[in-house]
Parts: C-alpha cells; structure tokens; sequence
C-alpha cells in the first residue's frame, strides 16, 4: 500500500492519537483512511443531492412552461405552500436516507 506523509496540527494530531487510544482504530493510518473514507462518502452525496436539486428545477422550469402553475394570493397561502415543500422534503430525504443504509 502506498504511503504519504501527513502534516497535522497539535489539534488534530490530539485526535488522532485519542481515537487510537479509545480503542476504536488500532493505528492512526486507519484513523485517516476511515476519515478519507467519509469525505469521500460525503462528497459523493452531496453530489447526488446537487443533480437530484438541478432534476426537480428542471421539473419545475417544464411544469411552468407547460402552464402548470398555482397562483398564491396570500401569505397564509405561501406558508401552506412552504409547508407542503417542506413536508415532502422531509418525506424524500427519509427515504433516501432509508435507502443509503440498506
């Protein structure tokens, strides 16, 4: 396996050597490819976030192109509106998050 050389602060050279202490790695060249491992990971969602946010805009753009729009004439009518969003937000990020741990 290849190695690198790794410059750490005080502060994070404390961690490091932490975690191998607690027992949860057994040296710190697992405590840095665990914490690649999940910046990659994060990296990697983030991504799929950003192109599943560009397919509903593009969603969006179509639906009102093709005329499919509501009109909002007040403000109890935005907040419902900001309330059903968030509602199916909520419900599509439990989903996929169900989904990444399966």
């Amino acid at each position: 396996m290849p190695t690198q050389n790794v410059n750490l602060t005080p502060k994070l050279e404390s961690f490091v050597k932490a975690e191998v202490a607690s027992g949860h790695f057994n040296s710190a060249s697992e405590v840095h490819r665990a914490a690649l491992a999940d910046m990659a990971k994060r990296k990697e969602e983030r991504q799929l976030r950003l192109e599943r946010l560009r397919h509903e805009i593009q969603k969006g753009l179509e639906a009102s192109a093709a005329g499919r729009t509501s009109e909002i004439s007040n403000v109890s009518g935005v907040d419902q509106l900001l309330d059903d969003c968030l509602d199916r937000a909520l419900s599509r990020l439990e989903a996929e998050n169900a989904e990444l741990e399966s």
